[in-house]
């Protein structure tokens, strides 16, 4: 697979000099420390489906629902938008 990232060209023009020097393409460095970073870092729970972390969407509609709670304790009128908007067409 094929994949374009952007990085800074300083940084690119020391990995391409380091990799250089030892033999290496960027291509394999790039290959190795992926396979480096995985094999250190322990996977995520997955949901049931396999598609999503669950922790990582727990920890989503916790901040969602901080949000909420947070506009919803700071809002001047207590009344829902639909409230609202159905008083105001009256």
């Amino acid at each position: 697979m094929k994949a374009t990232i952007e990085i800074p060209d300083a940084l690119y023009r020391q990995v391409k000099a380091r990799a250089a020097l030892r033999g290496r393409s960027v291509r394999d460095v790039t290959i190795g420390l992926y396979r480096r970073w995985l094999a250190e870092t322990p996977a995520p729970d997955r949901a049931s489906d396999g598609d999503t972390p669950t922790d990582a969407v727990g920890a989503w509609l916790a901040g969602w629902e901080g949000l909420g709670e947070a506009v919803s304790t700071a809002a001047l009128d207590a009344r829902t938008t639909r409230e609202i908007l159905l008083t105001d067409r009256r």
